[in-house]
């Protein structure tokens, strides 16, 4: 059994044929995750799922030191892994990961789901998005000076670690100061900034890993947005880059939820 600071356990905990699911769990995100692709598939192969280090985004952690536990937590299971599956950013720690446990058994299959790759523009954007959340709480200041800095982050071509740790420190600052209007005290920081400051490492952290070699062997299963999504923000993985690309009609937000991707990924998983 994987280590359990690594990984959980989300399906079929009896099988012995197992399959590894790379993404940023976070609560409050529309879209479906793994674990409805898991119970779609069924209880044939044991599903598991990566647990970020609780990192925040000022430690400047290397790619090595954040794959490595994920990678030695899979050799101590024992068990042979048949694929490694990403969504989004989590496509480029799936090849880290495929790679890593290569080193003791075949290469196990790669299938990712709408592979981003990790940039200034993408933290940008997510900053926005966390701190519209806030905007109840925010002033008219607060709120103008976070909107004139998630534009400009998200114009950046920039630096990703930099920029992440910029943006760390404004995400501080401004929703510190909002927890602290609202009575909240020292409890926002462990549950409500320290996640979000997780998030932006493992973007940052993924900026340093080179998944060419590994995508361009691997299937990727796309949504009906992912062509708007890669014309409109240049975050999606350039289709030259990945070996075998399976379009699908069905939005970015339920792919992971789609009957029809989980026929599709059960095949993959059953072919030779």
């Amino acid at each position: 059994m994987p280590d359990p600071a690594s990984w959980d356990v989300i399906f079929g905990a009896g099988s012995d044929q197992v399959v590894l699911g790379v993404d940023f769990p976070a609560a409050s995100r529309r879209e479906a995750g793994f674990a409805e692709l898991a119970a779609r598939i069924g209880p044939g192969y044991k599903f598991l799922h990566t647990k970020p280090p609780a990192a925040r985004s000022g430690q400047r952690i290397c790619g090595d030191a954040y794959v490595g536990p994920w990678i030695e937590a899979v050799q101590q299971g024992r068990h042979q892994v048949v694929a490694v599956l990403g969504f989004c950013v989590g496509s480029v720690y799936a090849a880290a990961i495929a790679e890593g446990i290569s080193r003791w058994q075949p290469m196990p299959k790669v299938i990712l789901f709408d592979p981003q790759s990790a940039s200034a523009k993408l933290l940008g954007r997510e900053f926005h998005s966390e701190i519209s959340s806030l905007s109840s709480l925010l002033c008219d200041d607060e709120i103008e000076r976070t909107r004139k800095a998630a534009t400009g982050f998200s114009e950046s071509a920039g630096d990703v670690a930099c920029a992440a740790a910029e943006l760390a420190g404004m995400y501080w600052e401004v929703s510190s100061a909002a927890f602290e209007r609202v009575g909240l005290g020292g409890a926002y920081d462990d549950k409500l900034i320290a996640p979000f400051e997780s998030y932006i490492s493992w973007l940052s952290v993924a900026d340093q890993i080179d998944p060419g070699q590994v995508w361009k062997r691997s299937t990727a299963i796309v949504s009906s947005d992912y062509a708007e999504l890669k014309d409109e923000e240049s975050l999606a993985a350039d289709a030259s880059m990945i070996g075998w690309t399976i379009p699908f009609d069905v939005g970015h937000a339920d792919l992971l939820r789609s009957d029809s991707v989980a026929e599709a990924v059960l095949d993959l998983l059953a072919s030779g």
